[in-house]
């Protein structure tokens, strides 16, 4: 199978993530903060480690302010509820649903009045449009770094000078562009950053983590075990335990640690090969009669199109049916995108490269959306 499908989740797994899931699994057997033995003490200095790296990677405030969580939804919404109070919220057309959904959920119960930005004709989000939808009561923005739907990226750091100078919190959605490229909270005054460790860090589903500052410190929206202060009837109040009930996912945090070892030791040849790949695609598609792309060059990898009027689905089944290529048709649960896109009936079809796509792959692809393209417009 041609895999072009990474955006969802990256099909590549180095050696060092595949190593550090099998040490943890054969060599960590316990609950980090349930036990006082060797082996479960050695797993807590691991996490606190990986809390460390990220705490780093995204240049956060002094403080150690880092969540695991289940995954980027689980972040998200930590983040988005955790934080919420009767207001407003500002959020943008690129947002996934797990951005929307939980923000409707907040509209819905009556907690919080929503307006949406908007992009431009280039698919950016400019500073100047959500400055357009801050009100008085406004508290919270969120913008997704990266769109999953065409790879665009918003400029965090212009968003940030208007939300710090509004004093409105700023939530970034990074599921996206974590492994692809670098964001510096502090400087570009993000307030929470929201990753998954399966796209671009090449490691495993099921972790994810919610990074944040002082000025955004979140409430629990789960409640249970914590392993620590087991005498006390209510939450903890220590942060990030308050915050992590039940048992961590630790093979997943585990491999999002050497994911982002193996990143920062190969981001450079991943990021030229990753931007050589998704321009063979952009160019190769806008030459073929009947396609159009809605990606325009990016470092995210991602590459969206149709051809003709045909529905998104049945491109992407026969494009796995008749050549054995892997894609993404449909809505990539951005419905709001779409909306903007003109493409909310139809959908796109989603090709994302990585770090070891090779160039017959994309000429493959190339290759069955011209013949798709004279026997399906």
């Amino acid at each position: 199978m041609i895999y072009l499908d990474n955006a969802a989740t990256t099909d590549y797994k180095p050696k060092e993530v595949l190593d550090a899931v099998a040490e943890c699994l054969t060599k960590y057997s316990f609950n980090p903060n349930r036990s006082g033995n060797k082996s479960a003490v050695a797993l807590q200095q691991k996490l606190y480690e990986t809390r460390r790296k990220l705490h780093l990677l995204f240049n956060n405030d002094s403080e150690l302010h880092v969540a695991f969580t289940a995954g980027c939804t689980a972040a998200l919404n930590l983040a988005i509820l955790g934080t919420a109070q009767r207001g407003h919220i500002v959020l943008t057309a690129t947002e996934h649903n797990s951005v929307l959904r939980p923000v409707m959920q907040l509209r819905k119960k009556g907690y919080a009045e929503v307006s949406v930005a908007q992009p431009n004709a280039e698919g950016i989000v400019t500073a100047e449009e959500i400055e357009r939808r801050i009100r008085p009561d406004t508290y919270l923005v969120c913008v997704s770094h990266a769109s999953n739907v065409t790879g665009t990226a918003q400029n965090l750091a212009e968003i940030g000078r208007v939300c710090r100078r509004r004093n409105v919190k700023l939530l970034a959605d990074c599921a996206q562009s974590v492994g692809y490229f670098a964001l510096d909270m502090e400087k570009s005054n993000v307030d929470m950053v929201a990753i998954a460790a399966h796209k671009g860090l090449h490691a495993m589903q099921g972790a994810g983590a919610l990074i944040f500052n002082k000025r955004a410190i979140p409430r629990p929206i789960v409640f249970g075990g914590t392993g620590t202060e087991s005498h006390l009837y209510y939450q903890p109040s220590t942060v990030p335990d308050c915050l992590e009930s039940g048992t961590l996912p630790c093979p997943a945090i585990i491999a999002m640690n050497a994911g982002v070892d193996w990143w920062l030791n190969n981001w450079k040849s991943n990021r030229a090969n990753v931007a050589e790949m998704q321009e063979t695609l952009v160019n190769g598609l806008k030459k073929i009669r009947g396609v159009t792309v809605y990606s325009s060059l990016n470092n995210s990898g991602i590459v969206s199109f149709n051809i003709g009027k045909r529905d998104s689905a049945e491109i992407a089944d026969l494009l796995d049916e008749r050549y054995d290529i892997a894609v993404r048709g449909g809505l990539q649960c951005a419905p709001l995108m779409h909306k903007y896109l003109n493409t909310f009936e139809q959908g796109v079809v989603r090709a994302s490269v990585s770090c070891v796509t090779a160039k017959e792959e994309c000429y493959s692809l190339l290759n069955a959306v011209e013949l798709l393209s004279k026997t399906v417009v």
